[in-house]
């Protein structure tokens, strides 16, 4: 396994990695991308994390292939067509770069949205981030040589957590900020 399948503690450095390559990216596609918002769990302070920073762009159609995906491309990111999820577009970095995964989905969509909310809410919950730490580090250790395994486990945590990020959200009015980058 290569050196990011772990989990590590928190970095700050996280977050500046995240800008130097969304600046890469807002680069490359000027004001088609909407949004460019650092997710997943290196975006979360103080929560454990594969050392793998995910940004999710929002375009105005992620069926517009032709709107982004050979600008990112040409911006060093390879097209993972062969991505199952079709409710985004799927980059990863060139091989020997830094480890980044590309995440292009429609502005709006309950796939942008969910991921925000995901994000914001682990950022607001001690208890929740707490949690959800535990769990992915309890699923590496049972299924460190099968990735499949490990991202299908978690799966009960994440909605288990949406659910309750649905009521905080209604409590508190939420909607997503403003972009990241």
């Amino acid at each position: 396994m290569d050196d990011q399948w772990r989990i590590s503690s928190y970095d700050p450095a996280w977050r500046s990695e995240f800008y130097a390559v969304s600046a890469v990216i807002r680069k490359a596609l000027s004001s088609i991308a909407l949004r460019i918002d650092h997710v997943g769990s290196t975006s979360v302070p103080g929560l454990a994390a594969k050392p793998i920073v995910d940004i999710q762009v929002s375009v105005l159609n992620r069926d517009d292939d032709a709107s982004f995906v050979n600008q990112l491309i040409s911006a060093g990111f390879v097209h993972r067509a062969d991505n199952p999820d079709k409710t985004k577009r799927y980059f990863r970095e060139t091989p020997g770069m830094r480890r980044v995964h590309v995440h292009v989905r429609e502005s709006g969509s309950i796939g942008e949205q969910l991921t925000l909310l995901f994000r914001d809410y682990l950022r607001n919950d001690e208890e929740s981030r707490k949690r959800y730490a535990a769990e992915k580090q309890r699923l590496l250790d049972l299924y460190y040589h099968d990735r499949a395994a490990y991202v299908e486990g978690k799966g009960p945590i994440v909605w288990d957590i949406l659910q309750q990020a649905h009521r905080w959200a209604k409590e508190v009015n939420w909607r997503p900020g403003a972009s990241d980058a």
